[in-house]
């Protein structure tokens, strides 16, 4: 999934031109980029749903497993005590790799939010700027 991240951060863009383009009132390079932007978001929608779908469910597997763990830990003895460390290590660093892809998740969406906040003021702004009679 975060390999869908980057593509769609290449797909973001370059908003220093586009208010280049609105200064020019470039109807060439300004029209396109607004009119493909829904389908973007729209993109960018699916792919955040289905990670976050996707950390949802690793969640719950490694609670079940943490779960499992601890029932074990209270039945057996030594060696399986030791067992239970090792797995308790491993689950503890598939629980931080998770916590990761969840923090970048919240981040994509950050960017999402400012992305869409300026894209809709630049659409504002050009429809002000640049009148359909130009």
């Amino acid at each position: 999934m975060i390999l869908s991240f980057v593509l769609t951060l290449a797909s973001m863009v370059d908003l220093s031109g586009l208010d280049a383009a609105i200064d020019r009132c470039d109807r060439a390079v300004v029209q396109p980029i607004l009119a493909d932007e829904m389908r973007r978001r729209s993109q960018f929608a699916t792919v955040a749903y289905l990670e976050q779908s996707a950390i949802v469910t690793e969640r719950a597997a490694l609670v079940a497993r943490r779960q499992a763990l601890r029932q074990q830990s209270a039945r057996d003895e030594k060696q399986a005590r030791a067992e239970a460390a090792q797995q308790q290590m491993e689950l503890d660093l598939a629980t931080a790799m998770l916590d990761a892809r969840q923090q970048a998740l919240e981040d994509q969406r950050r960017l999402e939010f400012l992305r869409r906040e300026a894209i809709d003021l630049k659409r504002q702004y050009y429809l002000t700027r640049c009148p359909s009679s130009r």
